[in-house]
Parts: C-alpha cells; structure tokens; sequence
C-alpha cells in the first residue's frame, strides 16, 4: 500500500460502525497493540510511539495509550463512549530536532484502574467468542456476531501499530505479545483473509499479501461498501 492508501484506509477505519456490544474489545485491542515495548515503524515514516504494558503505567494512573496518530486516538474514544465517557484525547509533540506528533487518551486518574481492568475483561471476552466461532453449522446471527468480532480485533491493531508496508499489495502489522498475535491471526481465519505471522524481535509481523485478501480484508475493517474509499478492488 503507498502512503495516499494508508492515510484513507485509517480515515476509513475511524469512521466506520461501532457495535455497542464489541466496542470495547475494539478498544481493549487498540489499548493492547499501543502498549508494545519497542519501537514499530509507521509506514515509511519515523517509529511509533509505545509505552510499556499497561500494567507498568502507575506513575500516570489515567493514561490509557499513546499514539502517533490522530485517527487511533479519536477511534479509542469512540470505542469507550459507554465505559469510559470521560475519556479525552490531549495532542501535542515530543522530540527535538525531528519533532512529532504524539495523541494521549486519558481518563480521570481515579477512574484509570477501573477502565483498565474493563478492558482486560471485554479483550478476554472478545479473544474467547472467537476462539468458539466458525463452524459450518453457524446460523446468520452469530456468524455476522463473529465478523463484527473478528474486524474489531484487526481494526484496533491496524489503528494503533499499523498498517505497515506488507509489498505492493499488502501490508503488515507488528504486535509484541503472544496474545494479541494469536487473536489476530485466529480473527483472519475467520475472515477467510490469509495471513503470514513471522517472529521478529520485539514481537511478530503479521503481514496480508495479495490484492484479494487486502480488499477483503479492508472492506471489513472499514464497514460494507467502503472498499473503493481506499482505492482497493474487492
């Protein structure tokens, strides 16, 4: 994907439908990719910004994640109207000769540790619904249940680390911990969107080839229709 195409597939993503049932596995996965230790190249641009785990950050209670781009701040408040209504995005930037943009989502610091522990909760339950999807016996509800699921998981993880280049019909990801690797890698089966997940250091790259899984891929992240918004064929 070349930049043009990563900047709407990000617009995109932002806008599209939230399911006030899953929106906060959306959140929780957003919340999750953002913590990664280490440093994860934009697309061509200059590293993204990571904080430790979440579970390290009680010198900041209130401080949910911090990230390098407007869109991944905006779609967590979005993803926490109904937990978190409080939350709010404080923009600014960091560095010195090379300076950058940086997008904080805090809560009150009295309320921090409670919405932390309602994400670990919703990202449990999200990782276990799709652990019991699939199936051939699936009736219409509960397979569009797992794809709203499955597209959550992918949408939080592209917004906050992503999308990185994966070829020119591709892209990738990079998450630092085994979990969301397994959650992601388990939401594309479901999506019937090939994926290849390699170790690196740091974490694992998980990287989409091919122009049908991309615009397969992206179609669902972005909501129905959207595919042509980001200048991908279906």
């Amino acid at each position: 994907m070349i930049r043009s195409e990563v900047d709407a597939l990000r617009a995109a993503m932002v806008r599209a439908p939230l399911d006030p049932a899953w929106a906060p596995f959306e959140a929780a996965m957003l919340v999750r990719a953002a913590a990664r230790p280490g440093i994860c190249r934009s697309p061509g641009t200059r590293p993204t910004v990571h904080h430790p785990r979440a579970e390290r950050w009680g010198d900041e209670p209130g401080l949910l994640a911090e990230f390098d781009t407007d869109a991944a701040a905006s779609r967590l408040v979005s993803t926490l109207a109904a937990v978190a209504p409080s939350a709010v995005v404080e923009s600014g930037y960091q560095g010195g000769r090379h300076r950058y943009e940086i997008h904080r989502v805090t809560v009150p610091r009295e309320s921090g540790a409670q919405v932390l522990e309602v994400l670990a909760r919703s990202a449990s339950a999200g990782a276990s619904a799709l652990r019991a999807a699939g199936g051939t016996q699936a009736v219409a509800g509960r397979r569009r249940r797992e794809l709203v699921i499955a597209a959550a998981a992918w949408r939080g993880a592209l917004l906050a680390v992503g999308p990185g280049r994966g070829g020119p019909d591709g892209l990738a990801v990079r998450v630092g911990d085994p979990w969301s690797a397994g959650t992601l890698v388990r939401a594309a089966d479901l999506l019937q969107v090939p994926v290849r997940a390699v170790r690196r250091p740091g974490g694992q790259l998980l990287t989409v080839d091919g122009r049908a899984a991309l615009g397969a891929l992206i179609s669902v992240v972005t909501g129905s229709g959207a595919t042509a918004a980001v200048g991908v064929a279906g």
